[in-house]
């Protein structure tokens, strides 16, 4: 096949750019044509063989300015010839679109109760929709986030396909010696919390202060915000790491991950902790709940994570050794396989 892949950038900063490069190889390997659509590319990817780059014009200023222009230059992916056309953010009338984030409206429900008072908000959801209603079919990261899909924006739920994303479970994976030599250089003893993620309002670091406390547990805290500086002040036991680009090291020293998330399509970073031998506890709003190899490992409230927890404390290895086992069959190779086979269909 000829293959057009879209997206704003390529390369490996993100969730949707690590998926995107990797199946940009995976596809060439299975000895596809493979065309990338992009505004931006990491110099040292751009020298792969067997790629071809297209450069879409995208307004840098302004966040209107931004989506409006990328979604308007998408289209012209649709015009190359290619066999299919997939699109990975929101761009426009591809055969393929991969809703890795969900339905931007949902997100919005949930996260910020008076979004209609933006006008930013009520564009990006708009472009959300259209790009959900102008595809020919759209896959989705897990069963919950597809019923958002076709909550939010009026699609036939039959239109979206399901398929889990996967893990390296050769990067992520339990060690020994790096979480003795962890634990040593943080000082700490005993179970240990980890959260990992960007934006921590959004993804909870309250609550997982909370329940930190509660147990009185060590909270390591992995990931970027534009406050970071202020939640080191406020609460200085936490062991605040910044962003990181090896989260894998800090993952196999702790004992549970959590991730007290107000909405996540999928949360890759519980299923890398599940392949590292950690125990993952979420909210329901989380669809990576769905490959949870057991259940109550939930919560909605503070006082249901700290149950959660418990459970997931009281699992001990044998729990750490089923959520490995359960991430060893989620391979990045099968969501890049379930991907591959939606395309023969389309094309």
């Amino acid at each position: 096949m000829n293959v057009a892949l879209v997206h704003r950038r390529y390369t490996e900063h993100g969730g949707t750019e690590r998926f995107l490069v990797g199946l940009a190889r995976y596809l060439r390997g299975q000895g596809h044509m493979v065309h990338v659509y992009c505004n931006e590319v990491r110099d040292d990817l751009r020298s792969e063989p067997g790629l071809t780059f297209h450069h879409l014009p995208m307004l840098r200023r302004g966040a209107i300015a931004k989506v409006l222009s990328l979604w308007w230059s998408s289209a012209r992916a649709a015009r190359g010839g290619h066999d299919v056309v997939v699109a990975l953010g929101r761009t426009r009338g591809h055969d393929l679109y991969r809703a890795g984030g969900g339905a931007h409206a949902a997100y919005l429900e949930a996260c910020r109760p008076v979004w209609w008072l933006d006008p930013s908000a009520w564009l990006e959801r708009w472009v959300d929709r259209d790009t959900v209603r102008s595809a020919r079919r759209v896959l989705a990261p897990s069963a919950s986030s597809a019923a958002d899909l076709a909550r939010c924006y009026e699609v036939s739920r039959d239109a979206i396909a399901v398929v889990h994303n996967g893990v390296d479970s050769e990067r992520f994976r339990p060690d020994a010696a790096r979480r003795a030599e962890v634990r040593a250089a943080l000082d700490v003893d005993g179970p240990v919390l980890i959260f990992v993620g960007t934006g921590f309002v959004r993804k909870g670091l309250a609550a997982a202060i909370a329940v930190a406390r509660r147990l009185e547990l060590p909270l390591m805290v992995v990931g970027r915000d534009a406050r970071l500086d202020r939640w080191r002040r406020r609460h200085p036991e936490v062991h605040f790491l910044g962003p990181r680009q090896d989260p894998e090291r800090f993952l196999v020293a702790a004992d549970v991950l959590i991730l007290p998330t107000r909405y996540e399509p999928y949360g890759n970073v519980c299923l890398e902790a599940m392949a590292a031998g950690v125990v993952p506890v979420t909210t329901p709003h989380n669809g990576v709940s769905e490959v949870f190899p057991v259940d109550g490992l939930t919560g909605r409230t503070v006082d249901e994570l700290v149950a959660a927890t418990e459970r997931a404390l009281a699992g001990g290895d044998a729990l750490k050794r089923r959520c490995r086992v359960a991430a060893e069959g989620l391979p990045r190779q099968a969501a890049y396989a379930g991907l591959e086979a939606l395309l023969e269909e389309l094309a």
